[in-house]
């Protein structure tokens, strides 16, 4: 396929958005054709995966990548602008001040600590607490809010009923990351070997896995792929 301004635009719109869900993909992909494609054929979905992947072949030696996660907290399937370099945090320096970079690992890290992996909004903002020190005054609450929604909006966060959840940028961007500083807390998918913060538990023992992954499985199997008890739980 060869490589036109369909391809550079998408991209563009990726890198700028962070985050879009499959529906909003594709209504900018069918927008960007309209305005980018000179053959005038109709759009059609199952051609975005061809533009994604040659995009991915341009973008991945510069360790970023438009990659396809499935979001177990919404259900929904996302395509996300990720950067696959070690420390994606410090890329942000030129955006964020020191104090705002310390409130986001701290956010990170509490999340990845909690049991489920969420955490009450009120616990959220009083987190600005740990981010004084080292000549750093605390973030103002105010300030914390207004980061939280723009972090949320680039798919970093997510909150549903009050509740904060890593988004889906911070799942798939931050893997290396997280796996690295907190190797003994996250634990992966028995069915994809890949790091997994929400999903489905099976009712006879601890094992948690993607609720895609128990869809497909389920279809071969219907025991738990762990404990090998009868698989109970509704999907």
């Amino acid at each position: 396929m060869a490589y036109t301004n369909v391809h550079r635009a998408f991209l563009q719109a990726c890198s700028n958005h962070g985050t879009l869900n499959k529906n909003q993909a594709f209504s900018m992909y069918m927008a960007i054709c309209a305005q980018h494609d000179e053959s005038n054929n109709v759009p059609l979905e199952e051609d975005l995966a061809g533009v994604i992947e040659a995009i991915n072949e341009r973008i991945y030696r510069f360790d970023q990548k438009i990659a396809l996660i499935h979001y177990d907290p919404t259900d929904m399937d996302f395509y996300v602008f990720v950067n696959l370099q070690e420390s994606p945090i410090d890329l942000q320096q030129n955006v964020f001040t020191a104090p705002e970079l310390h409130f986001f690992r701290v956010l990170l890290r509490e999340l990845t600590l909690s049991e489920d992996h969420t955490l009450a909004m009120i616990t959220c903002l009083n987190l600005t607490n740990d981010t004084a020190g080292e000549g750093m005054k605390p973030l103002p609450k105010t300030r914390a809010e207004q980061l939280l929604q723009e972090w949320e909006q680039l798919g970093y966060f997510l909150t549903l009923d009050d509740t904060c959840y890593l988004g889906p940028k911070s799942v798939v961007e931050f893997e290396k990351y997280l796996n690295r500083n907190y190797g003994d807390i996250v634990t992966r998918c028995c069915l994809c070997n890949v790091t997994i913060f929400y999903g489905i538990r099976c009712s006879s023992c601890p094992q948690i896995l993607h609720k895609a992954c128990m869809k497909k499985y389920l279809r071969r199997l219907t025991d738990c792929p762990a404990c090998k008890q009868l698989w109970s739980v509704p999907l």
